[in-house]
């Protein structure tokens, strides 16, 4: 079930003689230039945390924080639970978003060491191109808001990664490669078991049609043995055989004709979501696929890529029409392999071919870099706009006492989703900020003068009143 890591006779290509720095010192300088140029640095060091990724930070019966241990009844995330339990609620905002930012980094060595054992000897400057490429996934900097909750996947992620090519040489040990990283992948975040069963693909190569669908089924049939792990823990724990969906995710079980004309909708949209927020990467990805189809040596490699993917898609695609939960845009991880792979792939093609490839590659990373940026930027913005509320806020007053904080927020925004997610994200900041003290809600009388006031800091003389911010538009 494996092939031979060096390129097929006929297609590798050397670099023109000249210095090669280290690879390692390589790796090193793009994986600290990708940090800097996204601005991953400040969201590492200086997190901004999305409201639901808070309970997996604090300790067990916090007022007004959600059970981890009770949310797997209805998302079945059983490792991440077991994370929080020995790691995550001894964490802290600061040290959980370094340890993700890390995992990712680990990850996307291991993916860029993956791709460069199926590719000819390349120039320094068009390897780390590929490495930084491989870094900036439009998708994936939309999972940095969510340490917390997200590490064990992200670990998960990079230890598979890693091991793949050391499994590959048999088809027992990469069975159970892909036995193991499937459900794990299911109990913290199921979107990466679609990832790393892409690589797997990617890492085997030309191997024949049998081999590849062999691998396929043994996908499915680990996503499966996850899901019924799954079952099995929520049986034991809250004697419930199954997941009971939270009615936010609007779960709409396939039993008639009118289910599966409303769940198709529901997929269509989702897929329609996704390409308006990832056209201009689809359109590169697509360019470099049909240019690699023409070019014959990288046929079969592509097309076995595009099998993998259309793997992928089939299996979300059939949990969406039987249950009528459809993916949000950050959990499409496969989407940016889908891209990039067909581009370097064009690397070890023909002199055309390698052209293209790098013209792909290095326009990925512009649109990459720039969304970044800008995603990060915009999380940044609100970190920045909430904790000067907090500081000002909880400033201790002259007789070195704090006051109690209290939250407004208008009704009209106070009952929906958006202003109560911008609410759970301060109420959390202001508790980090008294030392695990959670504020309360105005009463009646103390929200009529916070309102009255028009400031964004009251105080009150007996409490501090905090308006909580109109809900950004990324909401």
């Amino acid at each position: 079930m494996t092939a031979p890591t060096a390129p097929a006779p006929g297609t590798a290509r050397t670099a023109r003689p000249g210095w090669f720095p280290p690879r390692w010192l390589v790796v090193t300088a793009v994986l600290v230039l990708a940090l800097v140029l996204t601005d991953a640095v400040s969201q590492a060091v200086l997190p901004f945390i999305r409201r639901d990724d808070w309970p997996y930070l604090l300790p067990p019966d916090t007022p007004t924080v959600a059970g981890v241990v009770a949310k797997n009844l209805e998302e079945g995330r059983w490792l991440n639970s077991a994370w929080w339990y020995v790691v995550g609620q001894h964490s802290t905002a600061t040290s959980a978003s370094l340890t993700y930012t890390a995992a990712y980094v680990v990850f996307v060595a291991g993916l860029w060491r993956l791709l460069r054992l199926r590719l000819p000897r390349l120039h320094w400057a068009v390897d780390a191109l590929l490495g930084l490429t491989l870094f900036v996934s439009v998708i994936w900097v939309r999972l940095f808001y969510w340490p917390g909750t997200l590490t064990p996947s992200m670990l998960v992620a990079a230890a598979g990664v890693w091991t793949l090519p050391h499994v590959a040489s048999s088809r027992l040990r990469l069975g159970t490669w892909l036995l193991v990283v499937t459900v794990l992948s299911v109990l913290t975040y199921p979107p990466v078991g679609a990832v790393l069963f892409i690589c797997a693909l990617v890492q085997v190569g030309v191997r024949p049609w049998r081999d590849l669908v062999l691998l396929a089924i043994g996908f499915a049939v680990s996503y499966a043995v996850g899901i019924a792990l799954i079952y099995l823990l929520n049986k034991a724990a809250f004697g419930h055989f199954g997941l009971k969906i939270a009615a936010w995710r609007h779960p709409n079980p396939l039993v008639s004709l009118h289910d599966a004309r409303v769940n198709t909708m529901r997929l269509v949209r989702a897929d329609l979501r996704l390409a308006g927020i990832v056209w201009v990467p689809a359109l590169v990805g697509l360019a470099a696929s049909v240019m690699a189809v023409l070019d014959s040596s990288l046929r079969p490699a592509v097309v076995r890529v595009w099998f993998a993917v259309a793997v992928v898609v089939g299996l979300g695609s059939v949990q969406t029409l039987l249950t009528g939960i459809d993916t949000d845009p950050r959990g499409e991880l496969w989407l940016w392999l889908a891209i990039v792979v067909p581009a370097a792939l064009l690397l070890a093609g023909s002199a055309r071919s390698r052209r293209v490839g790098v013209a792909c590659l290095a326009v990925l990373t512009v649109v990459g870099v720039l969304t970044w940026r800008s995603d990060v930027g915009d999380h940044q913005g609100s970190r920045r706009e909430y904790s000067a509320l907090v500081e000002q806020a909880t400033r201790p007053r002259s007789d070195g006492v704090r006051p109690q904080v209290v939250l407004y927020q208008p009704k009209k925004e106070q009952n929906t989703t958006r202003g109560r997610i911008t609410a759970g994200t301060v109420r959390m900041m202001v508790r980090a900020a008294q030392d695990g003290v959670v504020p309360r809600w105005c009463t009646p009388a103390e929200c009529a003068r916070i309102a009255a006031a028009g400031a964004p800091v009251v105080d009150l003389g007996t409490v501090v009143g905090v308006v909580v911010p109109p809900p950004p538009d990324r909401l």
